[in-house]
């Protein structure tokens, strides 16, 4: 009998917001391809356009699958049918087996590129005290961490055919279960926390497609950096309060750890494994 394997050889997945190379969801793709999977990067704005680009070039290069570029914001349902039906007709593929939706945080409201992890990786954030929050952010946040995450399941399940033994990752965040700031953000992602519960019933019976929600505690990216590590190199409170509660090592996460624990949930190995909130933080939420 030969060895298991995670192999994702004949499979074709796409990683929203996948299209920073630093990023989550880039080190998610790779993961993806690394095991065999043709894979799909997303970005959003033109500002990003190059840099996915370079993602799934270097893809290609380095683990020989194929990979292509979607462009578009998961918050318009029109659109995400139609970034779904470009992938199928860019990788030559008939269905899509995997979704991931990343994680990415935006303090900008106005910011283009608005993050879609699916991999479900979409995120978006503005820690605002309550009597200052306006219709406008309610509305930006929720679009993108609640609205995109329907929209692009819809899609891939519905356009993408998405077959039995299919994959969709929510990625999520401990902050929806630690109840923290900014709470907007935490609120619009316990939101999506039910919707993976919910969708898991729904789409196990009628479809035989496994959901769960992965949530990183912080790791250090773009997005991200700046609330981690001071102008001088050195960690800051938020950073230093992570290995307070974090078991596994003195140290945060990285954008592997999660791209890891992403790879096991899609395998074949993992069909039993449904409806779950999984922390991916080195145990910062391990008792909750």
């Amino acid at each position: 009998m030969p060895a298991d394997t995670l192999s994702l050889a004949g499979k074709t997945a796409l990683v929203t917001g996948s299209g920073r190379e630093t990023g989550i969801g880039a080190a998610i793709a790779r993961a993806f391809a690394r095991n065999g999977a043709s894979v799909a990067i997303h970005y959003v704005s033109e500002d990003s356009k190059a840099r996915a680009e370079k993602v799934a070039l270097d893809i290609s290069k380095e683990f020989g699958t194929k990979a292509t570029v979607v462009q578009g914001g998961i918050e318009n349902e029109e659109t995400a049918k139609r970034m779904v039906e470009q992938v199928l007709k860019d990788l030559g593929v008939d269905h899509i087996d995997i979704l991931g939706m990343a994680f990415r945080r935006d303090v900008n409201a106005h910011e283009t590129d608005r993050p879609c992890i699916l991999v479900n990786n979409a995120g978006a954030a503005r820690n605002t005290p309550l009597l200052e929050v306006k219709q406008e952010q309610l509305e930006y946040e929720f679009s993108v961490n609640v609205f995109g995450v329907v929209y692009m399941t819809q899609a891939v399940v519905g356009v993408g055919r998405m077959p039995k033994g299919g994959r969709i990752i929510n990625i999520g965040s401990i902050a929806s279960k630690m109840l923290i700031s900014p709470p907007v953000y935490s609120a619009s992602k316990a939101a999506m926390d039910a919707l993976t519960t919910l969708w898991a019933g729904e789409l196990g019976k009628s479809h035989g497609i496994t959901v769960n929600t992965l949530a990183p505690g912080p790791i250090p990216t773009d997005m991200s950096k700046e609330y981690l590590v001071a102008p001088d190199g050195s960690p800051t409170a938020l950073q230093l309060s992570m290995y307070e509660q974090t078991r596994a090592a003195n140290r945060l996460g990285s954008v592997e750890d999660l791209a890891d624990a992403t790879l096991l949930l899609v395998s074949e190995k993992s069909r039993w494994i449904t409806a779950q909130f999984i922390s991916v933080s080195g145990g910062v939420t391990g008792t909750m």
